[in-house]
């Protein structure tokens, strides 16, 4: 069976810059439009058809939420789905804006 791997938020912040990749963010609407990473797709049930149709099961993709603990499932599901290399953000957002704070980047 497929799996994603986990990372740590400066590997991924890295490799968004140095590869075509993608960052999916699958906190709520609300969460999402009040901060996020730039160029990070929110991914949720209503955004699910758009992505698979846009995002190449060869592109790497980092799916980040709230704490690195629900975009585990969401990371399994999109390897089960095809994604070839996908991996959970581990720390999540709330690590992200300490290692990164939103707006300097």
């Amino acid at each position: 069976m497929p799996s994603f791997k986990l990372i740590e938020i400066a590997e991924t912040k890295q490799r968004l810059q140095s590869e075509k990749a993608i960052l999916v963010d699958t906190r709520d609407a609300q969460s999402y439009a009040a901060d996020h990473a730039p160029g990070a797709f929110n991914l949720n049930n209503e955004t699910l058809p758009v992505f698979m149709d846009k995002i190449d099961v060869d592109t790497p993709v980092f799916v980040v939420c709230y704490h690195g603990n629900s975009s585990k499932g969401v990371a399994q599901y999109l390897a089960e789905q095809g994604y070839k290399d996908t991996y959970s953000v581990e720390g999540g957002m709330a690590m992200w804006r300490q290692l990164f704070p939103l707006g300097s980047e």
